[in-house]
């Protein structure tokens, strides 16, 4: 092995633990900071055994063949967390893999080892695959339900969960390319990116973790559904339909309550009486909307009313986004910019030399 992979190798060995030692040093530390502690741990072992690859034992060869099975598990359990989600004992199965392949790998005779190792590499690319599509396959459904049903912007601070499974998707692309040019020509080449794309995914992780891992996190399970097919076989009568965007349109008028954070489908329901699959069909299909644009379109119009006020008011952008419902900066810029094609501080500025 050439210094400058094992010098790489350590780099990243200390970064994972760096990061480890970093969260064991919040005050605070949820399930979900001791899952990606953990995680990193994983990321620290599993370099290590690259540069311990080099003084090749048994025990050391057969961990480096099969530590790649705790990487999809970690990141499941990891991603669950953040959402609130509970973590059940079954949970535990997802490492059954790493257990059963690892267990097997000390009995298996030297005339069986090359169709050995072909077995484990197969399972792992589908395992470093699976799960990462999975995860993006959760995400997107999460947040159609969010945008269905709640009006807060959770899934926008939570999009770098898309950003490392689609590194994930990436890494396994470059092992494929890797190990295709490796079997066709006899010889290791470009080793080296191999490497780094485990230092690249702890640099990443770690980054997106320690610096988002806290923000608010929905309590909505992945496999939510959509009442879509609920309002289907629930028509409504014209006059119905007209009755129900009156009361809609009056609530957003005459209440204010659509600026807390925690403003749902379920609350709107309850004040408009009107029920939930009815709502969703009259938002969905007669106003043209969602319930996540339509809340965030009257917030956003708030929004817009304050920051005229601000200077009277000695109220920040910042503290304007917090009291329209916005639970960070970032998710309230998104929003006015998207709604008015300027951000705060631009509308501000056009409205102070008016």
């Amino acid at each position: 092995m050439s210094n400058v992979l094992v010098v790489i190798l350590g780099i990243g060995s200390i970064q994972s633990i760096l990061f480890a030692i970093l969260i064991v040093l919040k005050k605070k530390r949820k399930l979900s900071d001791l899952i990606l502690m953990t995680w990193f741990l994983v990321f620290a072992v599993h370099l290590l055994l690259g540069i311990e690859s080099s003084y090749l034992t048994h025990t050391t060869g057969i961990l480096i063949a099969t530590i790649s099975f705790l990487h999809g598990p970690f990141f499941l359990l990891y991603t669950r967390s953040l959402f609130n989600q509970y973590i059940a004992k079954i949970n535990l199965l997802h490492f059954l893999p790493f257990v059963v392949f690892t267990f097997f790998s000390f009995f298996i005779r030297p005339e069986s080892g090359l169709l050995w190792e072909i077995i484990i590499l197969i399972a792992k690319l589908i395992s470093l695959t699976f799960y990462p599509l999975y995860i993006l396959y959760s995400y997107y459904k999460t947040d159609k339900f969010l945008k269905t049903h709640k009006a807060d912007s959770s899934m926008l601070e939570l999009s770098w969960i898309k950003i490392i499974a689609i590194l994930f998707l990436i890494s396994i692309g470059i092992s494929l390319i890797r190990l295709t040019i490796e079997l066709l020509v006899g010889v290791a080449y470009f080793e080296i990116w191999d490497v780094l794309r485990y230092v690249i995914l702890v640099t990443v992780i770690g980054f997106y973790g320690l610096k988002y891992g806290m923000v608010y996190r929905p309590e909505v399970p992945f496999d939510a559904t959509t009442d879509k097919k609920k309002y289907k076989h629930s028509p409504l009568k014209d006059d119905e339909i007209i009755m129900f965007i009156g009361a809609i349109n009056r609530f957003f008028e005459e209440n204010k309550t659509y600026l807390y954070p925690d403003f749902s489908l379920a609350v709107l329901s309850e004040s408009v009486h009107i029920p939930k699959h009815h709502l969703s069909q009259i938002i969905n299909s007669e106003m043209n909307t969602t319930f996540y644009d339509l809340v965030n379109t009257k917030r956003i119009a708030y929004a817009i009313q304050r920051i005229k006020e601000g200077d009277k008011l000695n109220l920040t952008l910042e503290g304007i986004g917090y009291e329209c419902g916005f639970n960070s900066k970032s998710a309230f810029f998104h929003h006015f910019k998207k709604h008015t094609g300027k951000t705060p501080g631009q509308f501000k500025k056009e409205i102070s030399t008016d």
